[in-house]
């Protein structure tokens, strides 16, 4: 596999090529547009439920003028060939990706002599071998973006089992087993309603990545469109400043992404080693700068805390976007109507349950920022009601004395009324400047006692 530089066009990204997505669930089309659209940015996409358009008959005209097909919404072994008939028989058919439950893998050789250009599993695929099945058929090179893991080789007619790996978790009290396309399990990192997050490596080379299965979004619910959505925007930025997108899928009921592993570790870990104010403000810098580029595409990340601020060696990178908001949208669980968010970082807004926009991430920056340069957090509570109420009620945090030229970054960023709040990240970055080495107040931090922040 050849291995692009950030920027480069991948051979055929910039053709038009028409697919035509027949699936029952408007959830599964969506995800399956959605990676055709980022690997195909000028494509068309013609999604076709084929409980509202039958496929009975010659006469229908959706996929007439596809390059490729793919069929899903199949149940048994007899409507797979019984549709693949109807299809092949068209006038100049294109090729058919015919998309089945894993319980159809012995029938498999048999779907490929009835038609099928080639088989995917609907419950268990990757988006890079959705790609490289699409790239053959129409002889396209499916080649890697920079930060993609390389050693792929062109996929077979059908899926072959040995390159799955299987991951368990529990969620909603019962035991699930997923089986994910190229990745095997390392460890466990993270457990919640929301997500499963998995340290993983992949099959064929060993290399270190991080899955990720949204739990939040199942493939056949209206919550879909919010995982296509995020990875849309997300996969398009191409790592900067955020966590770089190596693979996705769909796994049993669930979309996943596979994400790549950041050896530079969390802000939480640099800060319980010591941190320098001249550090300090060197992050709060790099931050602005990640937040600009989240929010230049209407979205509030809305989790922005350590733990969330990774690096790549020493360039920052925000990582997990499963409760970013288009601004204007409200953060909220969609089944129990909670808030979300962290109660430590979060801004007055977003604990009100109001439409958010960039200037709650700012606020979230700010509470970071005085953990920073203090080695503690502005408020505190026994609850995270009583630590959302200080966030919404109590007065901004007065900075130590060694530290209080930088209060009015302090003030811009944390003010309660986000009217008076610092409007954008450019502008953060903008006042950022003259405490940066080369600027007017830079000399005013050159102690090198860091602040040391207890792990939690």
């Amino acid at each position: 596999m050849i291995v692009l530089e950030e920027g480069q066009p991948r051979e055929g990204q910039h053709r038009q090529f028409n697919f035509a997505v027949i699936d029952g669930s408007a959830g599964y089309r969506s995800v399956l547009s959605t990676f055709l659209l980022a690997e195909w940015p000028n494509a068309t996409v013609e999604e076709v439920d084929p409980f509202a358009e039958t496929l009975q008959g010659r006469g229908h005209t959706f996929g007439t003028h596809s390059d490729v097909i793919l069929l899903g919404g199949i149940g048994t072994y007899a409507e797979a060939c019984a549709s693949l008939k109807r299809l092949t028989a068209r006038d100049r058919c294109p090729p058919v990706i015919l998309m089945v439950a894993r319980e159809l893998e012995p029938q498999v050789p048999m779907l490929l002599a009835a038609g099928a250009a080639s088989v995917l599993f609907k419950d268990g695929f990757s988006r890079r071998s959705l790609v490289e099945t699409i790239s053959r058929l129409l002889g396209v090179h499916a080649l890697g973006k920079k930060g993609e893991l390389p050693g792929v080789t062109s996929t077979a007619a059908y899926p072959d089992a040995q390159r799955f790996g299987q991951f368990s978790f529990i969620a909603n009290g019962q035991f699930n087993t997923l089986a994910i396309e190229h990745f095997r399990f390392v460890a466990t990192l993270a457990s919640s309603s929301l997500a499963q997050v998995f340290s993983a490596e992949r099959i064929d080379n060993r290399k270190r990545v991080v899955v990720k299965i949204g739990l939040s979004t199942p493939i056949h619910s209206m919550e879909a469109r919010l995982f296509c959505e995020r990875y849309r925007f997300i996969a398009s930025l191409n790592g900067r400043n955020v966590v770089r997108y190596v693979d996705a899928g769909v796994a049993d009921s669930w979309p996943y992404v596979v994400l790549e592993y950041l050896s530079g570790g969390d802000l939480r870990r640099r800060m319980a080693a010591g941190i320098t104010p001249r550090e300090a403000i060197q992050v709060l810098f790099d931050l602005a700068g990640a937040l600009a580029v989240v929010h230049s595409g209407n979205f509030a990340h809305m989790d922005v805390k350590p733990e969330n601020i990774f690096f790549r060696v020493d360039e920052l990178v925000l990582i997990d976007f499963n409760i970013s908001t288009r601004f204007g949208n409200v953060a909220r669980n969609r089944v129990t109507g909670d808030v979300l968010g962290s109660p430590f970082y979060m801004s007055p807004e977003q604990g009100r349950g109001m439409a958010v926009d960039g200037r709650s991430d700012l606020y979230s920056a700010g509470v970071i920022f005085y953990e920073m340069l203090t080695g503690c957090q502005p408020y505190v509570g026994e609850s995270a009601t009583q630590v959302i109420y200080k966030h919404i009620h109590d007065e901004i945090p007065l900075l130590p004395r060694r530290v209080r030229t930088l209060q009015p970054v302090l003030d811009a960023l944390m003010a309660k009324d986000r009217t008076e709040r610092i409007a954008s990240a450019a502008e953060l970055a903008e006042m950022m400047l003259p405490f940066l080495p080369g600027g007017e107040k830079a000399d005013e931090y050159a102690d090198t006692t860091p602040v040391t922040i207890a792990p939690e």
